[in-house]
Formats: C-alpha cells, structure tokens, sequence
C-alpha cells in the first residue's frame, strides 16, 4: 500500500509566523537588497520631493524661494526621466561615477558656454538657418563637452559601447535642459509676466471706474495670461529636459562609434551633433514652436533616439529581450528542440557562467 507523497505539515506556531510575516514582512523589507538600490531610493526621493519645495515655497515666498524651488522641481522632473531613460536603454557599464562626472561638468560648463556662443552668433529663430546655426548647433556643442571629456577619461576602460555613451549623452541633455528651465522661468518668464500685468493695468483701472470690484477686474483681465503663463512654463518643466537628452543622446551615440574606434573619429564624431543641431534648430524655429509641425518635430527626435538605442548597435533583438516583459512588443516564444527518444541520454546542460560585472544594470556599478 502506498502513501500520498506530501511534504511535512507545519505546525501551529510555524502557521501563524508565516501568516504574521505575510501581513507584516519586515525582516523580508530589511534582508531584501534591492530595496536599498539606487532606483528604489531615487524614487523615494520623487515621492518627497513635491512636499519639500512646498515646505520651502512657505507661504511668504521671495525671489530667491522662486529660485530654489524652480530647481527644485527642474531636478524632479529630469531624475524621473533619468529612471525611465535607464529601464529603457539599459546602458550595462554606465556607473555612478560617471554619471556624476557628466552631472557637474554640464552645471559647470554648458549654460555659460551655450549663452557665450548664441551671444557671438547673434542667436536668432526667426528663419530656420539662424535657428540651426546660432541656437541648435551651440546648445548641441555645450552638451557634448561632458561626454567627451568622459570618452577622453574611460576610454579603453570599462568596456563602454555606443549605446552607454548615447546615455550618458542624454544625462547631459538633462542636466542642460533643467538649466535651461530654471533660466526661462525666473529670468525670462518672470520678466515676460510683468510686462503683461504691466499692460494690463489699465484696462483693470478702467474697469474698477466703472463700477466693478478690484478683485472681478484683476481675474477678468489676467485671467488668461496668468493661466497660459503657468500651463507654458508646467509644461517647459516635463518637456524641456527629455527633447533636450534626445538630442544630446544622438551626439552621444556618435561620439561612442569614434571613442570605441569602430570608425575614425573624423568620419562619424560630427554626425550625431549635426543632426541634433538640425533638430533643434527645427524646434526652436519660430514657424514651427507651438504650431502643429512641433510635434512632429518631437515625435521624430525620440523615434531617433529610441532606434539607435535599441538597435543602433547591432543587437536590437537581444535589446528587445532585454525589456521587461509588459514593454516587450511580442511576447518571447522559448523555442523547444525535437523532442528525443527516451533511451536517448541527453546531455548534461552546463552550469551557467557567473553574471560579470559589466552586465549588472547601470544603477549597481
């Protein structure tokens, strides 16, 4: 007679420590390691951010609290990029170092030396030439310096491949885009912002004279400035630092073919920055920015700047695989050999080699 194979029952006490833990599983929170990575604690960080720069706004904000909290919600906007630009191009020998060499070589470097060169050039947007040659292609410029001087550092080290310097290309970008934001928003927005309550008061005086309150003059007349002027610098905030990486991404592909000598550098170095100059330029024209054509503009900059990320490199399948399972675009189907014959011995599968370093996700190294 033969029993039921079943596995040792637990006891009671055993019973309700596992049922306690399922309910409450704090030794499992402290033992798990990657609830101490960098992207939980980025992310953390994004969940807090919002409350800190409205703890610092307080409620009697000066010019200098508009500043600080600008940057502080420029670093939101470009870290949470930062996250999803990672899950997406999953850069494998990126480390944090580096990252933070590209960080405050672009602080340092890229604002001044985009306005220096715009200011040379006369930088204008009214015909799409001057928007290519006197914004796109300085902007473009500035963005590259950190990432050379890193191709210039790790070169031969590391193992970089074109897709890690296309990353961090658009960490410069990002870094140059919040810049650029905080700029627009407390130099030129603000002064943008008087000129129209400036205007305006006339008309409010004129209302106010006959007859209406102060305060249904104000919201009738600067109403709709006030609203347009905090969608259009909300939206600057989401949009500026992620058009600006896709851009920069492109130089940074480019100069990964030349620094991991896959071709001269002369032959392919200026591509990526001649393209992102174009783009840009495209951008910023006037007959284009806020009109229809803008979007495509957009939409053409990330669909570059997804395609040399995922198969610029010759590994777009194994790339594909590379996404989590609900971004994949088709499910991987495992492929089965012919089934063999049961007296046919198969042969032992041999152990899988140690995952090296330069495979571990960016956010490890």
């Amino acid at each position: 007679m033969m029993l039921p194979a079943h596995g040792p029952v637990p006891s009671p006490p055993q019973q309700r420590a596992g049922q306690a833990s399922d309910l409450l599983p704090l030794g499992d929170w402290i033992r798990h390691h990657s609830l101490r990575s960098w992207p939980v604690l980025l992310f953390l960080a994004l969940i807090c951010v919002p409350s800190i720069a409205l703890v610092i706004l307080g409620g009697s904000p000066s010019a200098s609290t508009f500043d600080h909290v600008a940057w502080i919600f420029a670093a939101y906007f470009a870290v949470a990029w930062l996250l999803l630009l990672g899950v997406i191009i999953r850069p494998e020998h990126v480390t944090r170092t580096m990252l933070l060499v590209v960080t405050v070589i672009a602080l340092v470097t890229q604002v001044p030396l985009a306005v220096t060169l715009e200011v040379a050039l006369h930088a204008g947007n009214a015909s799409l030439g001057p928007s290519i040659v006197t914004v796109g292609l300085p902007e473009e410029l500035a963005k590259a310096i950190p990432v050379l001087v890193v191709a210039l550092i790790y070169r031969g080290r590391y193992g970089l491949m074109p897709r890690d310097y296309l990353f961090l290309g658009a960490v410069s970008g990002l870094v140059f885009g919040a810049s650029e934001v905080v700029h627009y928003f407390t130099v030129n927005g603000i002064a943008e912002f008087y000129l129209t309550v400036q205007s305006a008061l006339p008309e409010i005086q004129n209302l106010i004279l006959t007859g209406h309150s102060a305060s249904t003059s104000v919201f009738a007349v600067l109403i709709g400035p006030v609203r347009y002027f905090i969608l259009d610098f909300v939206w600057r905030f989401v949009t500026d630092p992620i058009t600006h990486a896709c851009w920069s991404g492109l130089t940074g592909y480019f100069i990964g073919l030349a620094a991991t000598r896959r071709y001269k550098w002369y032959a392919v170095a200026w591509i990526g920055l001649v393209i992102a100059a174009i783009l840009h330029g495209l951008n910023d024209w006037s007959r284009v920015n806020g009109h229809p054509l803008w979007i495509v503009v957009a939409l053409v900059s990330g669909i570059l700047f997804l395609g040399y990320a995922k198969v610029g490199s010759r590994g777009g399948q194994e790339d594909q695989q590379a996404w989590p399972p609900a971004f994949r675009l088709h499910p991987a189907v495992a492929q089965h050999p012919p089934a063999t014959p049961p007296e046919t011995p198969r042969p032992p599968v041999p152990a899988a080699p140690p995952r090296s370093t330069a495979g571990r996700p960016w956010w490890e190294h």
